[in-house]
Parts: structure tokens; C-alpha cells; sequence
């Protein structure tokens, strides 16, 4: 349970939140389909229009997007969101239109409500609850929450309960997405971005978001990896939770969210309120930006969805965290590179940074490296300088902008990142939603400095425990740097080995060039074989007109030829077609280089 001296007086009233709009929710539609094919149809439509009139800019194609995914709602919301952050996909115009996306926000009737409750509960309301709030408090695109009271603990608690019919909606639409991937890879649209990882991202993010069962168990585990870090999580009450409610403390206090209203709309009002409860945005800023890199680098277990409206404001610089469906993992040698390209940044090592961006990539066709990692330092050198200004926007200076610098080049190379990797990035993208409300100013390369000097000192502490801390400090630090080279040392090789079979690839590759070269020539000269071969079948059936049209030259070459009947001429040019469509065919195998779309590749 939170503390109650840390709740702080209200800095919203009720009636200055807009209202939750009543509607009822729709089954599965039989037309869904056909609803999808002409929505889409008509977008493609005008995009080409817009296009022909060169009234396409990146401006309007992600406005233009964001239209037809809000019209479209349901999961293709949830596609919208993630393909916002495939920045080496659409321009930065498109990405930050379609982070813009919200889904309809539509509460649904008490009664339907109370009926889903009862249902996964096994018996009626009241014998759980001696109060329950008919209108909900918050509603989100699948749920809507409640407040009431369990009779039993006497303890107010905030009910999520799932929408009647989402999840056969959701499951109609991930048939639909299915086969969208499917006619994308069958036309080879940018085969290297690997379609099939994104669909499989997006199904399993479904599949978290439908069953309350993973945010409980989410709950659970990060009120364990957060202890310690005043940073509190809702109890949870697990007798009263199902695959479509959840029930958790309630907790009286402030959204972020309201934050940023009030910081946009009444900026005295909120200065007062933070003066009141001893809150200050800096310290909460930075105990956020900890939390979170110590939650993904040393914990493996963080909150992927830190928007305003899931972080809670309380008294004294504290928070809490709420909402935990999109709690994730990394695996965990993806997520040892990671952490050294962020340690690379706090310690200003760029070359470093740019060779561990390579080995961030699911696909790394054949480039020459020290040209793109020259590129790639050179940016993260602008990032590092823009870092010293505090007069710049907070967005130009965040780390989200070091990976954005990051992909801008390695996209030019069509070199890709795992889907996988979006996980990371949708939690410090939604975070900075709030950081650039709370510091604007901050220095990242020396926040991630400190970060990286009490992640040292909490391993210290594991190891040794308090008491030998400062004795061993020293012979501690000389082992734990000898044991970050080894551990460097064997990632470098492994990477090193995999640049030498790329080379070594690049030098196939000419060589097959070479091969193609021959094997085409070989193929336009059987060409050039069966149309003489069609010329002499031509002359053997119409002599006077073929004759007279190829001079008595030609005609006494094609005449010397012995007269054939027509099931060998058909014969023949069935073999000569057969032989130069298959030497064509292998010419295009020889050219081919990138990675196919089917092909699953592991991360370099």
C-alpha cells in the first residue's frame, strides 16, 4: 500500500477533465473486410492523386496515414504506433504525424460493465464491492476503469474492465494485417525491413494487451525491481483478477498529464501545487531518467509505455507508475549491445558507438563499413555538442535523438534494426513526453555518466555488500574493468568474424557478378539462336512471302536447313525457351544481394 502521506492535494477538479463519452460497442463485422479493402484502396487512391500532383509532401502522406489509421481504429492504431517508430522506414514528418495517433476513446455501458465483472468473478457484484462507481474514471481504446471499494478489505481500488467483443475485433483485424504482409512481401516492398518480425511484434503486443493476466503478473515483478527506487506500483488484489479485469489499489493523487495541462494553461496555478507538495520537476526528471535506464540495462524488466497519463505525481519528488500492459524484455545479448552503444555515448567513445551500431542491426548488406561508421561518428559528435547547449530544443538533445542521428544514416545503407529493438525505443520516446515538461534543460551525456557511475556503485554494493564497499573499491574497479574489456573483447570478435564473412561475401558477390555477366551473354545469344531458329520455320512454311522479304542471300541460308515437321519445331522451341528463361532466372540469383524478406535474420 502507498504511503498515505505522500498523496497531495488535488490539482484537478472532476468537472475540468472532459467527460467520458457513453457508447456502445460493436461486435465483429461480417463486413470488416470488404471495409478494409476500400478504405485502403481509397487511400492508395489519393495518395497517388496527391502524388501526380506533386502535393505530396512528407507533411501530408503522414497526415494522410494517420487519417485512414484513426478511420480504420481498432488494431490498426496499435500498427499506426509502431510503425511511428520505424524512423528508417518514413521520413521524421511521417513518424511524428503518426505518433500523433489516438484511437477513439469511448466508455461503454455500466450494464455491460457490471455483466463482464460478474461474469469473470463467478457471482454478483455486491457480494465484492460495497461501493462501485457506475461512470468510469478512464477509459482507454479496449478498457474502461472504475473505482470502488472491495467489502472484504475495505480498501478502494481501481477496476479495469476489458470491452465487451475486442478481442474477436482484434482477432478479425490481425487476419486482415496478415494478409497485408503477405501481398508486401509477394510485391518485394523494401524486402529488408523484414515485414514478417513486424507482424509477429504486433500479435504478440496483442496478445499481452487482451489478457490482464500479463499486466498482473507485470505488477508483480516490477514492484519487486522497483523497491528501493521511490518509485511505488498499485497493489494488486490477484483473487479478483481475470483474463478481462484487473483490480489494483487506487491511488489519490496527480497524473502527469494533468502536468501538462495545467502547465499549458494555468502555469501559477501549478508552480502553487508543486510549492505545496514539495515537488520539484528536476528531481522527478532525473528519478524518472534512473529508473528507467536501470529498469532496461541492469533489471531487463521495464515499463515500454511511460506516456503522462501512467506516471502519478505524489508529495516529496516521489511517483508512481501505473498501466503496466506494455511491461517487456529484451533479449539479453541484444540488450549487452545496447547497453555499450549507451555507455559509448556517456563516456564520448563515438567510434565505439558507431561499431556497436552495426552490430544493433538485423540486416547489414553488403557496405563498406568504415565509410558509413565515419558518418555515423560525425553525427553522434553533433548530438554530443547540441548536448551542451541549454537554449536548444529538449527533442534535439534527448538520447532518442542519438538513435534517430543513428538510423538517419544506417538507413541511407538500407541497414535495418530488429523490430525487436522498438521496445527500447517506445519507452524512452514516450517518456521524453514528459522529460521535456520537466528538463528541458538536461545535459544527457552527463546524465548518463551519473547513471552509469551508481549502476557501478549498486554493483559494488551486490557483490561486496556495504561493509567491504570502501575497502575493496579499488581492486574491485580494476576487476570490474578487466572483466568490461573481456566481455567486449568477446563481443568485438564474434562481430569481427561476421565483418570478415561479409568480406568475404563482397568478394562472391564479384564473383558472381562475374558469372552473371557470362551466364546473360549466354542467355541473349540463345535468344538471338531461337529467333533465327523461328526465321528458318517461317521460310520451310511460307517460302514466297518469308523469301522475298529476307533477300536471296538469307532465304539460300535458311533454305540449306533440312525441313523439320511441326512437333520438332515445337520441340525445339520449347528447349531454347526452357534453357534461356532458366539461364535469365540464374542471372537474377547471381545479381541478387540483399537479404529476402522470408529469410529470418539473426542480429549481426
Amino acid at each position: 500500500m502507498i504511503d498515505p502521506s505522500l498523496t497531495p492535494t488535488r490539482l484537478l477538479e472532476a468537472r475540468e477533465r472532459p467527460p467520458v463519452v457513453i457508447r456502445e460497442p460493436a461486435g465483429p463485422s461480417g463486413w470488416r473486410g470488404l471495409e478494409v479493402v476500400w478504405r485502403l484502396l481509397r487511400l492508395a487512391l489519393r495518395l497517388w492523386v496527391l502524388g501526380m500532383a506533386r502535393r505530396l509532401p512528407p507533411e501530408r502522406l503522414g497526415v494522410e496515414l494517420r487519417r485512414a489509421f484513426e478511420d480504420l481504429g481498432g488494431l490498426w492504431v496499435n500498427a499506426g504506433h509502431l510503425l511511428s517508430l520505424r524512423i528508417d522506414i518514413f521520413p521524421a514528418a511521417v513518424s511524428s504525424e503518426l505518433a500523433k495517433l489516438q484511437a477513439r476513446r469511448f466508455g461503454f455501458p455500466t450494464a455491460d460493465a457490471r455483466r463482464v465483472l460478474e461474469e469473470d468473478l463467478g457471482a454478483p457484484l455486491e457480494r465484492y464491492f460495497d461501493e462501485f462507481d457506475d461512470t468510469p474514471f478512464a477509459v482507454a481504446h479496449i478498457a474502461q476503469v472504475h473505482r470502488a471499494r472491495l467489502r472484504q478489505e475495505q480498501r478502494y481500488v481501481a477496476v479495469k474492465i476489458q470491452q465487451p467483443h475486442v478481442a474477436a475485433v482484434f482477432a478479425r483485424d490481425l487476419v486482415h494485417i496478415r494478409r497485408i504482409v503477405t501481398l508486401v512481401r509477394w510485391l518485394r516492398i523494401r524486402p529488408h525491413l523484414l515485414w514478417d518480425f513486424a507482424f509477429d511484434e504486433l500479435k504478440e503486443q496483442t496478445a499481452q494487451e487482451l489478457n490482464f493476466h500479463y499486466e498482473a503478473s507485470a505488477i508483480r515483478r516490477m514492484r519487486r525491481a522497483l523497491k528501493g527506487q521511490k518509485i511505488e506500483v498499485p497493489d494488486l488484489f490477484r483473487r479478483y483478477c481475470s483474463r478481462r479485469v484487473l483490480v489494483t489499489e487506487f491511488i489519490h493523487a496527480a497524473l502527469m498529464s494533468d502536468l501538462v495541462t495545467l502547465q499549458d494553461s494555468d502555469p501559477d496555478r501549478l508552480a502553487a501545487w508543486l510549492a505545496e507538495n514539495n515537488i520539484e520537476p528536476r528531481r522527478v526528471a532525473r528519478r524518472l531518467i534512473f529508473s528507467v535506464y536501470r529498469q532496461i540495462l541492469e533489471e531487463n524488466l521495464y515499463h515500454g509505455d511511460l506516456n503522462p497519463r501512467h506516471i502519478v505525481l505524489l508529495r516529496n519528488s516521489r511517483l508512481a507508475l501505473i498501466e503496466f500492459t506494455a511491461t517487456t524484455f529484451t533479449e539479453r545479448e541484444y540488450l549487452e549491445k545496447f547497453r555499450l552503444f549507451v555507455k559509448a555515448l556517456a563516456v564520448r567513445g563515438y567510434s565505439k558507438a558507431a561499431d556497436v551500431s552495426f552490430m544493433l542491426c538485423a540486416v547489414l548488406p553488403n557496405i563498406d563499413t568504415e565509410e558509413v561508421k565515419e558518418e555515423l561518428v560525425q553525427s553522434l559528435r553533433a548530438w554530443a555538442t547540441r548536448t551542451l547547449v541549454k537554449e536548444l530544443p529538449y527533442r534535439e538533445k534527448s538520447v532518442d535523438n542519438a538513435f534517430v542521428e543513428v538510423l538517419r544514416v544506417l538507413v541511407r545503407y538500407r541497414c535495418t534494426m530488429q523490430w525487436g529493438w522498438l521496445r527500447i525505443r517506445r519507452a524512452l520516446v514516450t517518456l521524453d513526453m514528459s522529460l521535456e515538461r520537466l528538463y528541458p534543460d538536461a545535459n544527457y551525456t552527463r546524465v548518463l555518466q551519473q547513471y552509469f557511475a551508481k549502476a557501478e556503485s549498486r554493483a559494488l554494493d551486490a557483490l561486496l555488500g556495504p561493509e567491504l564497499v570502501r575497502r575493496s573499491l579499488g581492486g574491485y574497479l580494476t576487476a570490474l574493468t578487466i572483466q568490461d574489456r573481456v566481455d567486449e573483447y568477446t563481443m568485438f570478435q564474434g562481430a569481427l568474424v561476421r565483418r570478415h564473412a561479409q568480406v568475404f561475401k563482397g568478394a562472391t558477390n564479384r564473383a558472381a557478378a562475374v558469372f552473371a555477366t557470362l551466364v546473360g551473354e549466354v542467355a541473349l545469344l540463345l535468344g538471338i539462336a531461337g529467333a533465327l531458329a523461328l526465321v528458318v520455320f517461317l521460310e520451310q512454311r511460307y517460302p514466297d512471302t518469308v523469301g522475298a522479304m529476307l533477300g536471296p542471300q538469307l532465304a539460300g541460308v535458311a533454305g540449306a536447313v533440312p525441313y523439320l515437321d511441326g512437333p520438332v519445331w515445337a520441340v525445339v522451341f520449347l528447349v531454347i525457351a526452357y534453357v534461356a528463361w532458366s539461364l535469365f532466372g540464374l542471372r537474377r540469383r547471381l545479381q541478387q544481394k540483399d537479404v529476402r524478406p522470408h529469410e529470418r535474420v539473426a542480429a549481426v
